[in-house]
C-alpha cells in the first residue's frame, strides 16, 4: 500500500493543514486533519476505501457489520460497508429526543461483532464512549478502525476498554511526508 500517496491526495483536496489549531480534544497541533472534506472527492474516497478494504480485509470478514462514531465515522463505515458487503449502522452522542430515541441506529438482530468506525483518533474518547453505547445495547465490540490515528492515547484507552486500534495512518506518516516535502 502507498500511504504516502494517500496523505499527498489529502494535502492536494486540503484535508491535511499545517498551521496552528485546537482539536476537539483541547489539545493544540501543528498539523490539522479534516477527513470530513473526502467524501466531497470521490476519487480520493475511493482511494482510501478500497486501501481500507484491502489492508483489513481479514479483520472485516471475522465481522458482522460497521460502526461509525456520529457523524465524522459515519460516510466511512458506510462506505466500507458497502464494499465489503456488511451491514452498517452508526452511533450517535446522545439519545434522540424524538421518534425510537436510539444511540444506535443498527438492525437489532446484529449483536455479533462489529468494528467501530471513526475518521481520525487522537485520545480515544470518542471511540470509548461509543463502544460503552454499543456494548450497553448487548453489541460485541472489541475493535475500532480509524483512517487516521494521531498517536495521542487513543490505543491505550481503548485498549483499557478491552478493544484494538487499527489505523490505515499515523500522524507520524503524515509528519515524516510533510518533512520530506519541506526539505
Amino acid at each position: 500500500m502507498d500511504k504516502d500517496r494517500i496523505i499527498k491526495r489529502l494535502l492536494d483536496i486540503g484535508a491535511v493543514k499545517k498551521g496552528r489549531f485546537r482539536l476537539s480534544s483541547g489539545r493544540e497541533s501543528d498539523i490539522y486533519i479534516d477527513l470530513r472534506l473526502v467524501p466531497s472527492h470521490p476519487s480520493v474516497f475511493r482511494l482510501i476505501i478500497e486501501h481500507l478494504f484491502l489492508e483489513f480485509y481479514g479483520l472485516l470478514k471475522k465481522k458482522s457489520a460497521l460502526v461509525g462514531v456520529a457523524t465524522g465515522g459515519i460516510s466511512w463505515a458506510t462506505a466500507l460497508a458497502y464494499r465489503a458487503g456488511l451491514p452498517a449502522g452508526y452511533v450517535r452522542p446522545k439519545r434522540k429526543e424524538y421518534g425510537l430515541s436510539r444511540r444506535v441506529e443498527l438492525d437489532e438482530r446484529v449483536t455479533d461483532s462489529v468494528i467501530l468506525v471513526d475518521d481520525v483518533a487522537t485520545t480515544g474518547k470518542s471511540l470509548a464512549d461509543a463502544i460503552d453505547v454499543l456494548r450497553e445495547e448487548g453489541i460485541i465490540v472489541d475493535t475500532a478502525l480509524v483512517i487516521v490515528d494521531r498517536n495521542e492515547g487513543a490505543q491505550e484507552l481503548l485498549r483499557e476498554k478491552g478493544a484494538h486500534l487499527y489505523s490505515l495512518l499515523s500522524l507520524d506518516n503524515i509528519r515524516r511526508l510533510l518533512d520530506g516535502l519541506e526539505h
